[in-house]
């Protein structure tokens, strides 16, 4: 048994141990049947309200397995590091905060059956929340998607080029992030591979077609003016190609004269229109 899953069942036995806890559950790899060695081990702990003032979080969580480094970070969640250099996450919430746990959770995460999910629940609320939870993942290939991939995508590349036109590499390479987010979800929608949709590179060596890997390599960037000028015209040709074909999927209409204005803002600021080189006879998936 890999080194989390003995921490999963210590969890567990904690969670039932424990009468200040109304309920709990996992979420992320392990509780959607693709956890491995290098995975997180992710729960929702709901106490009594009145209990959870009292709760010391690093003590219940160093009951799983010694802890090496426990804080709260910047998302307000207990994050711990235990012996072997595996993660958690632990939220400690109150049990009047169970109704967070609804269908707008499916956009984020979602279980392949309530078992996998539900560590205890004593009430019987967390259950009847959960079922709306579970099942195969959201269908993507919407329109309503489409459109907000598409336009995402075009404010990103537009704010990020003018930081490139700047001067600004490294705030233009952060901003590179978001780019590559949208790039993501519209080859996920264009190959059918939307299983990962939250987390967009995820396997997504396994995930996409070869040539679609090369495509997106050519949008990636080291801290340079050029690479990061290349990498965002790859992901503006890139990007166009895709919009093209989503947009005629679900008869939605090219926002021609945006996208013209596009050319020429980008011709002007980053010098070349067109992609480079070394990409234009990469295969379109």
């Amino acid at each position: 048994m890999l080194g989390q899953g003995a921490m999963i069942e210590r969890t567990r036995q904690l969670c039932r141990e424990d009468e200040r806890l109304v309920a709990a559950m996992m979420y992320g790899s392990f509780a959607q049947g693709e956890g491995d060695g290098f995975s997180d081990i992710e729960f929702i702990l709901f106490f009594e309200d009145d209990a959870l003032e009292n709760v010391d979080q690093q003590r219940w969580v160093s009951k799983i397995s010694p802890v090496e480094l426990y804080y709260v970070n910047e998302y307000g969640n207990g994050t711990a590091i235990f012996e072997g250099l595996i993660r958690g996450e632990f939220h400690f919430d109150r049990a009047s905060d169970i109704g967070k746990i609804d269908e707008s959770w499916r956009e984020t995460g979602w279980f392949p059956s309530l078992d996998d999910a539900l560590v205890l629940d004593r009430t019987g609320e967390l259950a009847r929340r959960l079922r709306a939870v579970v099942g195969l993942p959201l269908e993507r290939d919407t329109p309503e998607r489409i459109r907000f991939a598409r336009d995402s995508f075009i404010n990103w590349l537009l704010f990020g080029s003018n930081l490139v036109a700047r001067g600004e590499d490294a705030r233009a390479l952060d901003l590179l992030f978001f780019v590559q987010r949208y790039l993501l979800h519209m080859v996920r929608l264009l190959e059918g591979k939307t299983e990962h949709w939250p987390s967009p590179s995820k396997a997504l060596e396994s995930d996409i077609s070869r040539a679609a890997y090369a495509r997106y390599a050519a949008c990636t960037a080291r801290l340079n003016g050029e690479d990061i000028r290349s990498a965002y015209l790859s992901a503006w040709e890139w990007g166009k190609e895709m919009m093209e074909v989503l947009g005629g999927r679900h008869g939605l209409e090219s926002p021609a004269t945006l996208l013209e204005r596009m050319d020429q803002r980008l011709a002007g600021t980053l010098g070349v229109s067109g992609s480079p080189a070394s990409t234009r006879e990469q295969e379109t998936p």
